[in-house]
């Protein structure tokens, strides 16, 4: 017998999830194009070759990261004995908004990337239409925990002022 110690390898798939659930915060802090993959790899503690042998580019890694936070609405949605829209707030508020952050800065760059506003647009629709929740109480919602309630509007119940300045 050799005196060497049995140290146990982590597994691709254990690694990606720990890669999308530290990119989680990157993006959430600094958006897609703010985000390094370097501070990523360094966080799950692989070099930056290795995280692209899990996840190709950073962009798969966004997108990769901005599915994850559906599912995990979709799971807290489902979970049986607590109301769907409650489980859901609770999640998007949890961690400083950090959930609410990702899906805010994934809408920021659907701006410029085709493939990532597909996205938003499918799993945020299906998300408000499981929470009986219409489009502009779902972004109120996401953007609750990063305004916080003071900054955000109130409803607006009478028209605008003839003064105010409407856009075509």
């Amino acid at each position: 017998m050799t005196g060497r110690s049995h140290t146990s390898r982590t597994s691709a798939e254990v690694r990606r999830r720990q890669v999308v659930e530290c990119a989680v915060a990157e993006f959430a802090q600094h958006g897609f194009k703010g985000a390094t993959t370097e501070a990523i790899a360094r966080q799950v503690g692989v070099s930056q070759p290795y995280l692209f042998r899990l996840l190709p580019s950073k962009h798969a890694i966004f997108l990769e990261t901005l599915t994850h936070a559906f599912e995990l609405l979709k799971k807290a949605e489902s979970n049986p004995g607590e109301g769907s829209a409650s489980a859901c707030l609770r999640l998007l508020r949890r961690d400083a908004g950090q959930l609410a952050k990702l899906l805010l800065q994934g809408c920021a760059a659907a701006c410029d990337d085709e493939e990532v506003a597909d996205l938003l647009r499918n799993r945020l629709g299906l998300l408000a239409a499981q929470l009986g929740f219409r489009d502009e109480e779902l972004a109120d919602e996401l953007l609750r925990p990063v305004l916080g309630p003071r900054l955000l509007p109130a409803p607006r119940t009478a028209s605008p002022p003839s003064s105010a300045v409407r856009c075509a």
